[in-house]
């Protein structure tokens, strides 16, 4: 191994590096001290904007949004700015599903065949794939290269949702690759993440549903519970007159903003939505399923959701949620884009959760998530 010798330079940056961690242990016991926790972790990773709400059940503990919605226009980060959620956006998904599976209208562990229009199978495999297996990412449905196809900036893609899945899973399909889209193992088996097996259960919604996924969600989940500054579409925020936070590439100290964008298999990660709007959807996951006097879902299925479902493969993994953090016992999700970064957890004993929101991608949110966490328990 070549050796290489550390200049004066390099030597202070790693001391630099040394404090900062230390600083990242100290004990916060104060809203106020939070606040300079959140500007230094602010100021070293470069993150133009950031949403923070600590709740404990319906009740905001702590909220503040930091920097800026829009560097180049100077505009400052405000309470009902929105923010593409990336993949926080599967617990609604898993909702909107999960609210048809409490009308009996199909059983977790039925083929998604019978429920389809057209016909799903992992090449070489006989296992079915069933909802439960889409729910944990043991589908064997892999992301294929045909996803990173299907961006579209400044609009709202017009590419069926439907459309795209079907012509992506089945045989024949303009986006069909089968050593691409499918994982070569028996489902059930793997726990592989898949966000084109997450927009599937947009499609199976829409199919058990008889309506659009984006209706049935303003319809069951968005309207009943308030939240008025959550879009799946870009076309309904800009209308609504919303301000959306301007997504961030950054390198060194260059902030590269992005025309804000879908994609069309938008269920997996394209929502939109404020701090306020989503403390309220994830108060019904802390209340026994109640929210804004609204039944959203029952209690049994809110702890099935955050039940490990194959411990035998991975003891982490509910419903479309995951432990966040073992020690404190955090469920949650979270989320990465282009130019976006998003955290949501909470605990169900301490009934206690945070949310954070960041317009930069990449950005690293685990240890603001736990400091903000710990001054819940504290307020």
């Amino acid at each position: 191994m070549k050796r290489i010798a550390l200049g004066l330079s390099v030597i202070v940056i790693l001391i630099g590096s040394l404090i900062s961690c230390n600083k990242d242990v100290v004990e916060i016991n104060s809203a106020e001290e939070f606040d300079s926790y959140v500007n230094a972790q602010m100021e070293n990773q470069k993150i133009p904007g950031l949403s923070v709400l600590i709740f404990k059940e319906g009740d905001i503990l702590y909220e503040n949004y930091f920097g800026k919605s829009n560097r180049e226009q100077n505009t400052t980060l405000k309470q009902d700015d929105i923010f593409l959620l990336a993949s926080v956006s599967k617990i609604v998904t898993a909702t909107a599903l999960l609210q048809l599976h409490e009308d009996g209208l199909f059983e977790l562990d039925d083929n998604i065949n019978d429920y389809l229009p057209f016909n799903v199978s992992v090449p070489n495999q006989s296992t079915p794939i069933t909802f439960r297996m889409l729910l944990t990412h043991t589908s064997s449905i892999e992301d294929g290269s045909a996803l990173d196809d299907q961006y579209y900036y400044g609009s709202d893609s017009p590419i069926a949702l439907d459309f795209f899945l079907q012509n992506y899973l089945v045989p024949g399909g303009i986006y069909y690759n089968e050593s691409e889209n499918f994982y070569d193992v028996q489902p059930g088996t793997e726990h592989e993440y898949s966000n084109s097996a997450s927009a599937l259960i947009g499609v199976l919604v829409e199919q058990i549903s008889n309506q659009p996924f984006n209706t049935y969600c303003k319809e069951n989940i968005f309207q009943p519970l308030g939240m008025n500054h959550t879009f799946w579409r870009l076309d309904e925020a800009f209308q609504a007159n919303a301000t959306i936070a301007v997504p961030y590439t950054v390198s060194l100290n260059n902030y590269e903003p992005i025309q804000h964008y879908t994609f069309t298999d938008y269920p997996n990660g394209g929502l939109r939505s404020s701090a306020r709007d989503l403390h309220t959807f994830l108060t019904a996951f802390v209340k026994g399923g109640n929210s804004n006097n609204h039944q959203l879902l029952n209690a049994s299925t809110i702890i099935e959701m955050i039940t490990p479902q194959i411990p035998d493969i991975d003891g982490e993994v509910g419903l479309h949620m995951f432990v966040m953090n073992s020690d404190l016992g955090l469920w949650g999700h979270d989320g990465g884009e282009e130019g976006v970064s998003t955290i949501v957890a909470f605990n169900p004993t301490t009934k206690v959760g945070a949310i954070l929101l960041a317009n930069r991608g990449d950005a690293d949110l685990d240890k603001l998530l736990v400091e903000a966490y710990k001054l819940g328990l504290k307020l």
